[in-house]
């Protein structure tokens, strides 16, 4: 059986229902990553993650949503966005197929970092809620906290958007598509309160960026941290700590989380 759904035949499908009811769902977005990153970073990561962790636990993977909620990164040409309420609607309708044939234990991995977690997390409330179905976000910043700041080599704020430990991971997994000759470094000065950087300890402020300040603060680069410290090794590194933990979860839930599904509809 192939690890994507959509490479499968329905019969497959029922064929692995009966035996297993975990999938994944990856999630990502197309936006700018400065100069030296492809706008599909957050997409290509989710993805990779999601088809080595499946093929270590013998998980099927839902099609991936390569679009999410960027409406800052519009600042810079190519970059794709969904308002907040369609990734919500898409998250739910795509859950919502997948529960009403029987998955009980639904992985969303999110590439997106912070900015889709918002319309996700409305999404995964609204249908555990509703379908008793189990539903989690893998997301980088959370699942790999640890080896993040284990493996991080620049200075507090170096941490933020296609900085070191992004650009670490794509020149492991895509180097093809990465110029690391291009790679620079943007920390601004910020009040103790308004750090970008998720590793540096202390009190915060959440606040929201619009397309032109945003433009203005990256250096009309696109950048919010540091790349220059950036490696193939340090990605290759903090990729494995990614997985390790994405299996670990996963065999923890088959084991311990138990389902009962109700009001399993198909979207209308």
């Amino acid at each position: 059986m192939k690890v994507w759904l959509q490479e499968n035949k329905w019969e497959d499908v029922q064929t692995y229902l009966e035996s297993k009811k975990t999938i994944i769902v990856p999630f990502g977005s197309v936006e700018q990553h400065a100069h030296h990153l492809p706008m599909g970073t957050d997409a290509f990561v989710s993805q990779e993650v999601a088809e080595e962790v499946a093929k270590r636990t013998n998980t099927l993977i839902a099609p991936p949503t390569w679009v999410g909620w960027a409406p800052h990164h519009m600042a810079f040409p190519g970059t794709v966005t969904l308002r907040p309420e369609t990734l919500t609607a898409l998250v739910e309708d795509i859950c919502e197929s997948l529960i009403y044939h029987g998955f009980e234990r639904i992985i969303i991995i999110n590439g997106h970092r912070e900015a889709n977690l918002p319309p996700i997390k409305i999404a995964m409330t609204r249908l555990r809620n509703k379908t008793g179905a189990f539903l989690a976000i893998a997301d980088p910043y959370y699942l790999n906290d640890q080896k993040g700041r284990e493996l991080r080599q620049s200075e507090p704020g170096g941490i933020g958007h296609a900085e070191e430990l992004e650009s670490s991971h794509m020149y492991f997994l895509y180097p093809e598509l990465c110029d690391s000759s291009k790679a620079t470094k943007n920390i601004p000065t910020k009040h103790r309160f308004l750090q970008h950087d998720p590793y540096i300890e202390g009190d915060r402020i959440l606040s929201a960026s619009d397309v032109e300040t945003y433009r203005e603060v990256t250096k009309n680069i696109g950048i919010m941290g540091d790349s220059t410290t950036a490696s193939k090794e340090t990605g290759e590194a903090y990729h494995k700590a990614i997985v390790e933990n994405l299996v670990e979860f996963i065999e923890y839930c088959e084991e311990n989380i138990q389902v009962s599904l109700r009001n399993q509809t198909i979207p209308l």
